[in-house]
């Protein structure tokens, strides 16, 4: 695979979010960490506002389970992705809530090594 591993996830899951998302994708140790949030545009007096942060972490345990695949299965584990991501974050509410209520966290998924198994 020519394309960085970490890259090649990104690629797989931007379709899943709006076309005007910020992803930036980093290593933490040994995973690999993708941060996604969005611009909101349904508050004319908010022109800055943005979405919650969606955090999707892929452990070092899944990378490895995914590299020790042949093409076939790396091709099932991708569609499990894939699906995870639609079936989690398809209906996403993407609102922070209003100033002065208790802040919420990003929201956080985690793909360890037997998330995907196939």
């Amino acid at each position: 695979m020519t394309e960085d591993l970490l890259d090649y996830w990104v690629r797989l899951i931007k379709p899943f979010f709006p076309a005007n998302a910020w992803i930036v994708a980093r290593y933490a140790g040994d995973d690999h960490v993708i941060e996604i949030d969005w611009k909101l545009e349904d508050e004319p007096g908010r022109p800055n506002r943005r979405s919650r942060k969606i955090q999707i972490t892929i452990s070092e345990g899944a990378i490895e389970n995914y590299l020790d695949r042949d093409r076939k299965a790396r091709d099932v584990f991708e569609d499990g992705l894939k699906k995870l991501i639609h079936e989690r974050f398809g209906h996403f509410n993407a609102h922070t809530p209003p100033q002065g209520s208790p802040s919420s966290s990003a929201d956080k998924l985690l793909i360890g090594r037997d998330t995907l198994n196939a």
